[in-house]
């Protein structure tokens, strides 16, 4: 019998019934054959980038990471993989069997493997090897995604310092160098993303699948039920479709319908578990496309920072803040969110600068709540409408921001700690007080122990873009 080890990184991309019951089996059925178990030596390469490959690899021990080369010669890091990780999943499903990286142990490794002629076992029942392993593909292409923001954020971080090395003398020419070194790599990103996407659509639809309709609205819909809302659907879904408080759980965070339920054609009762998979599929690679675009906005705000000034069209603020909740989806597991929207017109602006507004006043807010029990940490978002503007309002009830920190916190790479609890966004918010001073917009910051409010006025008439003053962030007093 092969061991099985939990994978949290891994974990938050699968269905804990697909993580619990199915992958241990897929392991099992697929990955234990000793005849197909080979070993590597520190820096021993398993594959290089444009190599034939038509094997899956399973990670038992050790570990690998791989790159692509960079232009000038350079390796540039795309995913590590450890015990119970899979190696080869784009190649191998894609059927193009021509590896995309260069896979390198980092010390002694061992793997297991399938090649591309192994029969499907119980196909009858469980489908194909893609239909098998799809989650798979699913959590690699997610994980991956993850990675490689992780590693755009790095760069912002290292952009960071170099203003302030440098003081800005080189900023503009380093920039555009990175932007560019960053947005290769989440090309190929966005890239698979939307391959995958459109054909596991193609799939389903060519299937006739019962449960399309559920993936389909989660790939539209996204996570957009908060969790008071799928709270009170609980009792609903129980007594009208009798089932497991489990399984009323999760079907009331997908916003489905009672009207979708009573046109399946099946037992809501005993499919709703493969229900509520299919509609986290769909609403996972919606997330992982946002994902992409958000990477790619981080890329263009450096880019910005040189000079270059991206697209701006009429969007909709709330729609921009809806998707800045979504991206930040797991971070926001530990707080209760509650917005209060207003209609509001739109206005002129990029759509990924406005999410990036956004998702770093949030993920700021929800940083400061870190730990907090009592009061239990919620996170309020308000917008209103004027008739020349339109506020946004993002509350927290953690501890407030110190007084002597509040003017420092829009200098770049600035953070402090107070009682445990880090204070600043660092390059972040240097980045959201330009883009709001672009627009013709302000920013205003109020704290006191249990509040701090953080309020972006944004006009709705668009003004012509002009050089201005230093933005900055203003305070106000409570």
């Amino acid at each position: 019998m092969l061991s099985f080890s939990h994978s949290p990184d891994r974990r938050m991309f699968m269905s804990s019934e697909f993580y619990d019951r199915d992958l241990p089996w897929l392991i099992q059925t697929y990955f234990s054959d000793p005849n197909r178990v080979c070993t590597l030596a520190p820096a021993q390469v398993l594959m290089e980038e444009g190599d034939y490959n038509d094997r899956l690899y399973l990670v038992l021990s050790g570990s690998l990471f791989g790159y692509v080369q960079r232009s000038e010669g350079q390796p540039y890091e795309m995913f590590r993989a450890k015990p119970n990780m899979f190696v080869g999943v784009y190649s191998f499903f894609s059927r193009t069997y021509s590896s995309s990286v260069t896979v390198v142990a980092e010390e002694p490794t061992r793997l297991a493997y399938m090649e591309k002629d192994h029969e499907p076992v119980e196909k009858e029942r469980r489908g194909g090897l893609f239909e098998q392993f799809m989650p798979v593909v699913i959590s690699n292409l997610a994980w991956r995604q993850q990675h490689e923001l992780q590693i755009a954020f790095e760069k912002e971080r290292t952009l960071n310092k170099l203003i302030e090395s440098e003081k800005l003398a080189s900023l503009g020419q380093m920039a555009a160098g990175i932007a560019h070194e960053l947005n290769n790599a989440i090309s190929v990103l966005v890239r698979n993303t939307e391959w995958f996407r459109g054909y596991f659509t193609r799939l389903l639809k060519s299937q006739k699948s019962p449960f399309f309709p559920f993936y389909q609205l989660g790939q539209t819909q996204g996570r957009v039920v908060s969790s008071r809302e799928a709270r009170r659907c609980v009792q609903s879904l129980k007594r009208k479709w009798n089932v497991s408080d489990a399984d009323a759980k999760d079907l009331g965070e997908t916003g489905i319908t009672d009207e979708m339920l009573a046109s399946y054609r099946g037992d809501v009762a005993q499919d709703s578990g493969k229900i509520h998979e299919f509609w986290e599929l769909g609403a996972t690679l919606r997330d992982m496309t946002l994902a992409g675009q958000m990477a790619s906005h981080v890329v263009a705000s450096v880019r910005a920072l040189a000079g270059q000034k991206p697209v701006r069209t009429m969007q909709n603020v709330n729609r921009s803040i809806e998707e800045a909740l979504a991206l930040l989806h797991s971070t926001l597991r530990s707080v209760q969110v509650t917005t209060r929207f207003e209609e509001l017109s739109d206005i002129s602006a990029n759509k990924g600068e406005l999410v990036q507004i956004w998702t770093n006043l949030i993920r700021n807010s929800v940083e400061s709540l870190h730990g907090q029990a009592d009061p239990p940490p919620v996170v309020t978002i308000s917008t209103l409408s004027k008739k020349t503007y339109v506020l946004v309002q993002i509350k927290d009830n953690g501890p407030g921001i110190p007084n002597d920190v509040m003017p420092k916190i829009i200098q770049p790479n600035f953070t402090t700690k107070e009682k445990g609890l880090e204070f600043g966004l660092g390059l972040g918010l240097t980045i959201v007080a330009k883009i709001v001073n672009n627009y013709g917009g302000e920013i205003f910051a109020a704290s006191r122990p249990h509040e701090t409010i953080f309020t972006v006025k944004l006009p709705v008439l668009p003004r012509p873009e002009q050089a201005g003053p230093d933005s900055g962030v203003e305070r106000s007093e409570q």
